[in-house]
This record gives C-alpha cells, sequence and structure tokens, in this order.
C-alpha cells in the first residue's frame, strides 16, 4: 500500500499537481488528508484520477473537494477500494457543480466495494450555479456503498437541453451497490420545467437498504419536486421515504417512482399533503415512466405506504400513491397502504390511493394482496381517505383497443373503510368506475360513531363486483345508485348496513352468486327516477335468500310512497303504495 500525503502548506489546490503531495506524486493508492493551509481540493484533469482509498486523520481540516468538469468521458476522479474514511471531527465535503450527459458519465465514482464512509461525509451533486439546468452526477457502482454518509441533490432555473442531458443533480446505484444508511435530501426545479428535479436514481439489482430520502416538494409553479427513482430489478429495501408536498401553487409533490421490474421491497414511504392551496402533494408511483415492461411491472412488495390528508395550515392537495399503468402492470403486492382525511374540503386534499389506466392500454394494475385502511375526514365539511379503481380514454395512450379487458382491479385485496368519529363527518370509501373490478377483494364499509357517518363502497358506471366480498357494518355504505345498472359479487353480510339503489327507468340492483349472510337488518336507500305504484322491483337476488324473511329489511319512502319488500324465491323485491 502506497500513501500519498497532502502537503501542510500545499502550492495550490489542485489535485493533479505532483508537488502538492508528499512523496511527490499525484496519489494511485491512498490519497491521505491532514491539517493543512489549502483545504479547497480541486481537479484540473477533467478524467482520470483513480484512488483506492481517501483517508482523513484525526486531526484533518475541514477539506471541500469541487468537481466542475462537464460530462468527463471517464470520472475525474474514482475512488475503487475502501472508499473515504474521516477519522476527524471535521465535515469533510466533496461536491459536484457540473453539467453531466447521464449518469453513465460521472465526476466522482465508487467502484468495487469502496464506501462513501459515515456520517461526516457530505456529498452534493448539481449544477454550477442555481440559473443553470441539469447537474452532475455522482455514481455508485458494483457493490460499492453510500455508508452512512450525507447526501444532496438540487437542479437550477434553467432548462435543461431535451437530449444529453441528466433532468438535475443526480446520485445514481448501479450494479450491486447499496444506499446502506446514508441519508439523502433531494430537492426540486428552481424553475417551470416539470422535467428537471435533483434526482437519486437506483438500476440494476441496486438497493436504497437502510438509508432516508427527504424529496422536498416543488417550491415554483410547474415546477416538480425532488424524486427518488428505481429502475429494472433494483429495490427500496428497508428504507424510509418522506415525500414532501409542494409549497407553491401548481408545485409538485416530491416523488418516489418505482418502474420496470422495481420493488418497495420492506420500505416505508410517508406522503405528505401540500402545505400550499392548489399544490400536489407527495406520491410514491409504479410504472408511470418508461421503460416499457413486456410482462409484470413495479410491486410495492411488503412496503408500508402512508397518505397523509391536508391538516393543520395545509391547504393543498393530500399525499398520494399511483398505479396508473403507463409502462407496465404493476402490483400493489403484500404493501399496507393506510389513506388518511383531511379537514377541509375537496377530494384530493385526502391521502389516496389509486389504480388506474388510460384506454386503450396492454397494461392494467392491480392491487394484489395488499390491505387498505381508509381513515375517515378529521372534520366536518373535510375529505375522507380513499382508494379508488379508475378507467379513462387517452387516445395517446400505449396499448391498443383490443385491451380493453385489461382494467384495473382490486385483486386479492382487503378494504377496511373506517366510519367517522366525529358528527357531520364522512367516512373512508373506496370507489370503482369505468369497467375497473372488485376482483376477488374483500372489502369492509364500517359505521361510524358520535354521528360520524360510515365508510362507503360505491361501485360506479360499468364497473365489476368481480367475485368480491362485502361486509357493511352500522352505517357503512355499499352504494349502487350511479352504476349504470345491475351490480354482481360474491358474498355480502350485513351488520347493518345502508344499501343504496337507483330505482325506476334505470334501475339498480344487486346479485350474489355466493352467500347473504345478515345478522342485523340492514336498510335500503332509494333513489327514484320515477316509481310506479304496485310495480314489483327487484333490489337483491341471493341464492339463500329465502332463508331470511322480509322484515328485516326496511328503506325510505319515494315520492310519497312506502315501501314493502317481499321475498320471492331467490328475489328481494319492493312496492311502493
Amino acid at each position: 500500500m502506497t500513501t500519498s500525503t497532502w502537503n501542510l502548506e500545499a502550492g495550490s489546490g489542485d489535485w493533479n499537481t505532483a508537488g502538492n503531495w508528499s512523496p511527490t506524486g499525484v496519489p494511485s493508492d491512498v490519497a491521505a488528508f491532514a491539517s493543512s493551509t489549502q483545504t479547497g481540493i480541486s481537479f484540473s484533469q477533467a478524467s482520470g484520477s483513480v484512488v483506492n482509498s481517501i483517508e482523513f486523520a484525526a486531526g484533518a481540516s475541514a477539506y471541500t473537494f469541487t468537481f466542475t468538469a462537464p460530462s468527463p468521458t471517464t470520472p475525474t476522479l474514482v475512488i475503487a477500494g475502501n472508499g473515504v474514511t474521516n477519522s476527524s471531527m471535521s465535515q469533510q465535503s466533496f461536491i459536484v457543480a457540473a453539467a453531466s450527459s447521464g449518469y453513465q458519465n460521472p465526476q466522482l465514482k465508487f467502484t468495487h466495494s469502496a464506501s462513501a464512509g459515515g456520517a461526516n461525509n457530505y456529498y452534493c451533486a448539481g449544477p454550477a450555479t442555481a440559473q443553470d439546468s441539469g447537474g452532475g452526477v455522482i455514481r455508485f457502482a458494483d457493490t460499492s456503498s453510500a455508508g452512512a454518509a450525507n447526501f444532496m441533490a438540487w437542479t437550477g432555473a434553467g432548462t435543461p437541453p431535451r437530449y444529453g442531458s441528466t433532468v438535475g443533480g443526480e446520485i445514481s446505484f448501479g450494479d450491486s451497490s447499496t444506499a446502506a444508511s446514508a441519508s439523502f435530501t433531494i430537492y426540486g426545479s428552481l424553475g417551470s420545467d416539470g422535467d428537471t428535479f435533483g434526482n437519486t436514481v437506483f438500476h440494476d439489482s441496486s438497493t436504497a437498504a437502510n438509508a432516508t430520502f427527504t424529496n422536498i416538494g416543488g417550491t415554483v409553479s410547474g415546477g416538480d419536486g425532488g424524486n427518488t427513482q428505481f429502475y429494472d430489478n433494483s429495490t427500496a429495501g428497508d428504507a424510509h421515504f418522506y415525500n414532501k408536498g409542494g409549497t407553491f401553487s401548481k408545485a409538485n409533490g416530491g416523488d418516489v417512482a418505482f418502474d420496470g421490474t422495481a420493488s418497495g421491497s420492506y420500505g416505508h414511504f410517508y406522503n405528505y399533503a401540500a402545505p400550499a392551496a392548489g399544490a400536489y402533494g407527495g406520491v410514491t408511483s409504479f410504472n408511470n415512466n418508461p421503460p416499457e415492461v413486456a410482462s409484470g411491472g413495479a410491486s410495492a412488495g411488503n412496503g408500508a405506504y402512508f397518505n397523509f390528508g391536508a391538516r393543520n395550515s395545509e391547504q393543498g392537495g393530500g399525499g398520494h400513491v399511483e398505479f396508473s399503468a403507463r409502462h407496465g402492470s404493476p402490483t400493489a403486492a403484500n404493501g399496507i397502504f393506510n389513506n388518511y382525511g383531511s379537514t377541509i374540503s375537496g377530494n384530493a386534499t385526502a391521502g389516496h390511493t389509486i389504480f388506474s389506466i388510460n384506454q386503450p392500454s396492454s397494461y392494467f394494475p392491480t392491487a394484489g394482496s395488499a390491505t387498505f385502511y381508509n381513515h375517515p375526514a378529521a372534520a366536518p365539511g373535510g375529505a375522507a381517505g380513499f382508494t379508488a379503481f379508475s378507467v379513462y380514454t387517452n387516445s395517446d395512450s400505449t396499448g391498443s383497443a383490443g385491451d380493453s379487458c385489461n382494467v384495473p382491479t382490486a385483486g386479492e385485496g382487503t378494504f377496511y373503510n373506517l366510519g367517522a368519529y366525529i358528527s357531520g363527518a364522512s367516512g373512508g370509501y373506496t370507489t370503482f368506475s369505468g369497467t375497473s373490478t372488485a376482483g376477488n377483494a374483500v372489502l369492509f364499509a364500517y359505521g361510524g360513531t358520535n354521528g360520524g357517518d360510515g365508510g362507503k363502497i360505491a361501485f360506479y358506471d360499468n364497473s365489476s363486483g368481480g367475485t368480491s366480498s362485502i361486509s357493511l357494518v352500522d352505517n357503512g355504505e355499499l352504494d349502487l345508485s350511479y352504476h349504470a345498472g345491475g351490480v354482481t359479487l360474491a358474498n355480502l353480510e350485513l351488520r347493518g348496513g345502508i344499501i343504496r339503489v337507483t330505482l325506476g327507468s334505470t334501475p339498480t340492483s344487486l346479485t350474489l352468486t355466493g352467500a347473504l349472510a345478515l345478522p342485523y337488518p340492514t336498510t335500503f336507500s332509494f333513489q327514484s327516477s320515477g316509481v310506479s305504484a304496485g310495480t314489483p322491483y327487484t333490489v337483491l337476488t341471493a341464492p339463500n335468500l329465502a332463508d331470511f324473511s322480509a322484515d328485516q329489511f326496511n328503506g325510505n319512502s319515494v315520492d310519497g310512497m312506502t315501501p314493502t319488500f317481499a321475498i320471492v324465491g331467490t328475489a328481494l323485491q319492493v312496492t311502493f303504495a
């Protein structure tokens, strides 16, 4: 091992000047730093410097290493052995302030098993100035590690060229490298270009391990927040992610994005509401970005996802998770999702999870075997947390018109829609619209307390109940009143509950292919589009309906007429007089 020591009174701050080192010569093995009058280190050679390690002695000064070469063909500095070791009480800083064409052209690169060191080491990737675009790159390859160091990525107000530039300062992990237990703070654009932001990116089979990531919300109208992105087969490991909401109207929130076949693994994701009115909350997304996936898609893994609604002084959009399936077929897998309500009006201000496609599409998202908790509004007039399955039409989407069978599905998921605990507040809910399906899911709508509304399950348009099972408790609701026709599902348990249907010229009804359980009487809420006196309307069909009596059902009057229920074979009918 050959050690080169930075001189106490180096003639300049240039790493590549041989006379600044003892013995004379640019280091190629160990670069050692102790006390020095020259603590600002730069590189006169744009590329080609390689060392096994950088070591700071116990009494070392605080050094700043600055990398300014734009898109070097090979990195300005490669650390290829033990990495960076700081035994001093001083913070050592590595600042990449440059432009780069992409993660394959980093200014600073760690290879083999090199580590970025401990918490007293600081790394920053960004542009040269706050008015510039793009930013430089710090790259981890092979099995290298970010250690326990602190990292920042940011970008300026400029708009980068469409091709040949990063979207911002970037900290990139590839191969089987790891973020270990490092801490990352990632900032969004300082300009209005929503496609620019500081970025931490995982490729190949790299992992976020036990690191902590804070993606700061956007600060300008149309600007993006900081991003952490996963591609290929990379994984979030056991890391923690904090996605903050935008702080200016129309600013986007901080973002974690899973694309390709990347996995949320056992990560914890906290998506916060936006402080500013008109701004968007923090978000975690799946397959919202290229590349196209031939089979399957990104996965939420076994992660825990927390979507917070606007509360206290927050006035913007709620934190959310999006399974948008634009470039693959993502799954919520075995994740746990909590969608919290807000204290202000507007559905989007609540925490929410969305499964959606834009037709035509060859992709579709599924809830997998995940568990969802939709929490009630936090105040009267506030918005409740929700999960939504939706189908939209977009002629620019991937796929063909023949892909209409690929629709968002609740899969094998379990959904708990919790009732409100405050008088006048709404309960958490799950909705199905377009041609989405409840799949084989299990859904609960629990009653409210203290005068609060119950949780709700709603089917709209031509959505399908699939072979799902639903349970209603107290004033928990099943809303079919805006469906285009009848809804079929497997099983229904009624421990009280409210079933909303429409009667008249466009009636809606409920058909069970499995069993009805009726421990407690239930209530129908009738919406009328013109009811004829004496005409029987079938509102429920179940194979075992004959096991129950008509007096276990009740409902509201319509057009001044009182309902009377009767069980005829396997059908529950209601007439009005």
